[in-house]
C-alpha cells in the first residue's frame, strides 16, 4: 500500500509526504487532526501479527522511557495494515551522516563515535529493561539532528535517537527475515538472527552496536577476519580492539553481558593510562578512514616488522579488506535459481584473491603454489554437494575426469574451473578453509564409519556437517573427496587438475588454494567431482547438453585400482 498527501489514516492522521522506506515499510511525515501536531507514522510492510497481538508490544514500548528513545504515541489499522505513530524528530539518519563523512574524506574521532555509540546503548538498555529486544539496529535507525552553535557556529551539537523499537515484534517472522537478510543492512545483525523464527537477544543488540561502532572508526563494516580498529587508526587505544571483539564475538554467549557493561567498558578508553602514545601517527599508512580504500598490497612495507610472520599476516588481512569493501554482493542476486537445477547456488561476479597467502610458508603450503593474487570473476552456478549433487546422499567417487565430465554434460552442465572452485571454497570472506582461517579437522568432521569407499562412493553423508559449508553455502569444499576441475596441468598438460581435500589429511591438503595434478585415466577412492554452470544456464562453446533425465545415473565406477 502506497499512501498520498492529504489521505487520512483511522480518521486521525492527514499524510504530508514521504520520509523514506526501507524492509519494514514506509515511513510518512503526518499531521494530528486533533492538535496539528506532526508525527511520524510507519505503515507495516506485508502482514503483521495483528491489532490485538500488538498492544501488548506497544505498550511495552511506550514503558520504555530514556531521552535516547523515540516515543510511540498511537497505533491501529489501516485497511487490514497495522501502523504505528511516533514522536516526529527532525533529524537524518546516522547512515546519512557516515556517508556525508565518507565523501568529505573525514574521519569520526574516538570521541564523536563513542558519544553516538553510548547514546544508542543508552536507548537499547532502556528497551531492554522495558522486555524488548530492538533486533534491527543500524544506522538507518539511528536518528541524528546536528545544529551549529557558539561563536561563528564553529561548534556542532548532536541529537541522537534510536528508532524503529518494537517494529520487529509486530511484523510476520518470517517477512521481516526475508526483507532484512537480502538487504545490505544484514550486516548489522547478529549471526543468529539469520533464522526467521529466531527471537533474538540482549546481546544480539549489542552486536549490531559494535558493528556500528566498527564502522564509525574505520569506515567499512567489520567482515571475515577483519582488522582491529587500532591496526586501521593508530590514533585509538588498544582498548577499543577489545570492545569490538567482545561486542562482536560470533558466539552471543562470549558478548556483553548487558548495555551498560558496554557502555562502562567504552568510558575506559579515555582513562589516561590506556591513550596513545602522544608520538604516534594519526594515520595508518595507505588508509584514510571514512572513505578511501586500503591501497592493494602497499601495506606489505609498512607491515615489514622485526617478525616477517607476523608482517606477512598483516599483509594478507590488508589485502583481504580492500577485496571485500570494493565487492558489495547484491543478496537478491546471489538467491539467482538456475531453472531445473535446485541443489545450485549462484556466486555473483566480482574481485577475489586466488592462491596462497603470504602467510602460508612452507609449514603449510608448497612455495611452488602461485602467491596470492586479485582476480575477477564473471557470475557461474556451482553445484551446493558433491555429485550426485543430492543432501544426504554419498558422494561419487573412484571416476576419471571423462567420466567426470560426461555426468556434467548428462546433467546440462560442466566440469568447474581451478578459480570457480577456489572461489567458492573461500567464500566472499576470503577464508583460508571452506569453513573460516583456522584449520579445524572437527569442523569438516566425518559420520560414524569414517570416509570409506562402498561401491563406488564416498561413505560420507553430503551437507552432514553444517560447519563445513563456505560463506556462499556451498558444502564440503574443505571436506570430502578431492575434485576433478577442468584446469590441465601446469607440469603435464595431458594431467588434469584437482581440488579440495579428502578429510583425515593435514591442514594444507584442505586449504582452499591447495591444488594437485595427476593422470585424468587414474582414478582413485579419494576423487570425485562436482558440477558448475554459466550465468546463462548454458554449456561454453562447443559442449553438446543433453537432455538432463529426472534421475541421472551416476558413473559406472571402474574397478579399483
Amino acid at each position: 500500500m502506497t499512501l498520498r498527501q492529504g489521505d487520512v489514516i483511522a480518521k486521525k492522521y492527514e499524510i504530508e509526504r514521504e520520509l523514506g522506506s526501507g524492509p519494514m515499510g514506509p515511513t510518512y511525515a503526518a499531521r494530528s487532526l486533533a492538535n496539528a501536531r506532526r508525527v511520524a507514522l510507519k505503515l507495516m510492510a506485508g502482514p503483521s501479527v495483528g491489532l490485538a497481538a500488538a498492544t501488548p508490544v506497544v505498550q511495552r514500548v511506550q514503558a520504555a522511557r530514556s531521552e535516547a528513545l523515540i516515543p510511540v504515541i498511537d497505533f491501529g489499522e489501516h485497511l487490514g495494515q497495522l501502523f504505528v505513530v511516533t514522536e516526529f524528530f527532525e533529524a537524518d539518519s546516522l547512515r546519512r551522516l557516515m556517508d556525508s563523512y565518507a565523501g568529505e574524506r573525514k574521519a569520526f574521532s574516538l570521541q564523536e563515535a563513542c558519544q553516538i555509540v553510548v547514546r544508542v546503548l543508552e536507548a537499547v538498555d532502556a528497551a531492554h529493561q522495558a522486555g524488548l529486544v530492538h533486533r534491527h539496529v543500524k544506522p538507518g535507525t539511528v536518528l541524528v539532528n546536528s545544529r551549529s552553535v557558539g561563536p561563528g557556529q564553529g561548534k556542532v551539537v548532536r541529537s541522537i535517537r534510536l528508532g524503529g523499537l518494537g517494529f520487529s515484534e509486530v511484523m510476520n517472522p518470517g517477512t521481516l527475515a526475508e526483507a532484512v537478510v537480502e538487504r545490505p543492512d544484514s550486516r548489522y545483525m547478529a549471526p543468529e538472527l539469520a533464522s526467521p523464527s529466531a527471537g533474538g537477544t540482549v546481546q544480539s543488540d549489542l552486536y549490531s552496536v559494535g558493528v556500528i561502532f566498527y564502522e564509525l572508526l574505520c569506515g567499512q563494516t567489520p567482515m571475515g577476519t577483519y582488522l582491529a580498529p587500532s591496526q586501521v587508526r593508530e590514533d585509538l587505544p588498544k582498548h577499543v580492539d577489545d570492545i569490538v571483539d567482545i561486542a562482536i564475538a560470533a558466539n552471543a554467549e562470549d558478548r556483553y553481558p548487558s548495555a551498560r557493561d558496554m557502555i562502562n567498558d567504552i568510558q575506559r578508553a579515555f582513562t589516561d593510562d590506556d591513550k596513545p602514545d602522544a608520538g604516534v601517527s594519526k594515520r595508518t599508512i595507505g588508509m584514510v578512514v571514512g572513505g578511501s580504500v586500503l591501497l592493494f598490497g602497499a601495506v606489505a612495507a609498512f607491515f615489514a616488522l622485526n617478525d616477517p610472520q607476523a608482517a606477512a599476516q598483516k599483509a594478507d588481512e590488508a589485502d583481504r579488506v580492500k577485496v571485500i569493501k570494493e565487492n558489495t554482493y547484491d543478496a537478491g542476486a546471489q538467491a539467482k535459481k538456475a531453472e531445473g537445477h535446485p541443489n545450485m547456488t549462484y556466486i555473483p561476479e566480482g574481485s577475489w584473491i586466488a592462491g596462497r597467502l603470504r602467510a602460508e610458508n612452507g609449514d603449510v603450503a608448497s612455495p611452488t603454489e602461485p602467491l596470492a593474487e586479485r582476480r575477477e570473476s564473471r557470475g557461474y552456478y556451482i553445484d551446493l554437494f558433491e555429485y550426485p549433487n543430492e543432501p544426504g546422499g554419498h558422494a561419487t567417487v573412484n571416476v576419471t575426469r571423462d567420466q567426470a565430465e560426461a555426468a556434467c554434460a548428462e546433467r546440462s552442465k560442466r566440469l568447474c574451473t581451478a578459480d570457480e572452485w577456489e572461489r567458492a571454497c573461500k567464500g566472499p570472506e576470503l577464508n583460508v578453509y571452506g569453513y573460516g582461517n583456522t584449520f579445524s579437522a572437527e569442523a569438516c568432521g566425518t559420520d560414524p564409519g569414517g570416509d570409506k569407499d562402498v561401491d563406488g562412493t564416498l561413505d560420507r553423508t553430503s551437507g552432514s556437517q553444517e560447519k563445513c559449508k563456505s560463506g556462499w553455502g556451498v558444502y564440503d569444499l574443505s571436506g570430502g573427496a578431492l575434485e576433478w576441475t577442468s584446469n590441465r596441468g601446469s607440469s603435464n598438460s595431458k594431467f588434469g587438475v584437482l581440488k579440495g581435500g579428502k578429510i583425515g589429511q593435514t591442514a594444507q591438503a584442505t586449504r582452499c588454494a591447495y591444488s594437485a595434478e595427476q593422470n585424468p585415466d587414474n582414478p582413485n577412492r579419494a576423487i570425485g567431482f562436482r558440477c558448475c554452470m554459466d550465468d546463462n544456464g548454458q554449456l561454453p562453446t562447443g559442449a553438446a547438453p543433453a537432455e538432463a533425465p529426472a534421475d541421472p545415473a551416476a558413473p559406472a565406477a571402474p574397478n579399483p585400482p
